[in-house]
């Protein structure tokens, strides 16, 4: 028997639609009867007779622990397992934060308490569920991208979703027992809260996020079971990525002092879905200046890598003589055979000479290098996010550092 916990129509429905029992959440009774009864009825194609609902209502303030314990309390009674718990409450707060002239208690207290304190007290009942029970879990809480960089138009709504963003991602250790807790961070989806950011600046962040993509990153992060603590960031721009990336990861993950006797090899915790797509430098016109013969465009990212060949995730690329004379260089022959005029049918080409990064993905016929290798190139194309590389020109080096 499967069975959840959850607010969120989109993903109530996406549940019973592969017939999972369902309870729904909410502060509205009217609008949780209604999800309550379109998740029967989808799920009705897979039970029939039951004795018992596929779906029922529970109504609850999430800021009320009481309310909480009665919520998970009557899940359980009813279908007697917890496998998955989305936590999904979310309000954007009602007041201008640097105009708001009251103590917070119904503006920006009230956000927090419903976006964190919320998340946080749902996802510690929904662990000591799975705990009684001795049944493994998944937890996704919603967070938000303005939990990876900041909203300025709303200062309390993005510190709440960092908030969960972090929670979450501490919350790795608790695979070991069998229970993954996972953060989905979506841009603006249409909803009545999404549409108050504006039309202007949802055209600037290339529309709304389809709900279709939420939902499909949520099942991503049920279905995957390499995932727990991870965060998944889905925008229009770039697609569904996990954050942070290697490139950031490396930053602050230090090895124990243990593994250091050991001289464990330096390895990141790749295994990251990858980009649609990534952007580059290219060189498009030959000129002696740079900001003239150059720009910055964005590539598909092939998938699966050409045999033979390494997919790199940059993270320094060097700048030296070479790449600041490049364009001289280049079109006096230096680099390439030929006169100005072969050199120039060789356009548009990348830029970049050299770059250290993470390989981030392998293709067939590799069989001496690993995802998560550090390694340097030397060749061209490093002025970009990722490169694909043959792998005879790859050096394994000890860290990605950038004195390398």
């Amino acid at each position: 028997m499967f069975s959840k916990l959850c607010a969120g129509k989109a993903l109530c429905l996406a549940l019973a639609s592969k017939g999972i029992f369902v309870t729904i959440v909410d502060c509205s009774e009217e609008k949780g009867k209604e999800v309550a009864s379109l998740v029967e009825k989808e799920n009705s194609k897979f039970h029939q007779n039951l004795g018992f609902p596929s779906a029922i209502f529970v109504k609850c303030d999430v800021t009320s622990l009481r309310d909480l314990n009665l919520a998970f309390e009557k899940h359980v009674s009813t279908y007697g397992r917890l496998d998955i718990c989305i936590n999904n409450a979310g309000i954007a707060n009602t007041a201008l934060f640097w105009k708001d002239q009251t103590d917070g208690t119904k503006t920006w207290k009230h956000t927090i308490n419903v976006n964190l304190v919320a998340a946080i007290d749902c996802t510690r009942l929904a662990i000591k569920s799975m705990q009684a029970l001795q049944k493994p879990g998944v937890i996704i809480n919603m967070g938000s991208s303005a939990g990876l960089y900041p909203m300025y138009m709303d200062p309390i709504y993005s510190a709440t979703k960092g908030g969960v963003v972090m929670f979450t991602r501490s919350l790795a250790p608790y695979r070991r027992q069998g229970i993954r807790v996972n953060v989905l961070c979506p841009e603006f989806v249409q909803t009545e809260m999404g549409e108050k950011a504006g039309a202007k600046y949802i055209t600037l962040l290339g529309g709304y996020v389809q709900m279709e993509n939420v939902v499909k990153g949520a099942f991503d992060l049920i279905m995957d079971e390499s995932r727990a603590g991870s965060c998944l960031w889905i925008t229009n721009r770039r697609g569904m990525e996990y954050w942070p990336g290697p490139a950031e990861e490396v930053k602050y993950l230090v090895r124990s002092s243990s593994s250091s006797r050991r001289k464990i090899s330096f390895r990141a915790p790749l295994g990251a879905q990858l980009p649609q797509s990534f952007e580059k430098v290219v060189v498009h016109k030959l000129t002696h200046n740079f900001r003239d013969a150059t720009h910055i465009v964005r590539a598909p990212l092939k998938l699966p890598i050409e045999s033979g060949h390494v997919l790199l995730k940059i993270i320094y690329a060097g700048v030296n003589a070479s790449d600041v004379s490049f364009l001289v260089n280049f079109s006096s022959g230096r680099y390439f055979l030929g006169n100005n005029k072969d050199l120039s049918s060789l356009l548009p080409f990348d830029a970049g000479f050299e770059a250290v990064g993470i390989i981030a993905a392998v293709g067939d016929s590799v069989s001496n290098l690993e995802v998560g290798t550090p390694a340097a190139i030397m060749v061209y194309g490093g002025y970009a996010e990722f490169m694909t590389v043959s792998s005879k020109h790859i050096l394994p080096i000890g860290r990605p550092d950038p004195e390398v």
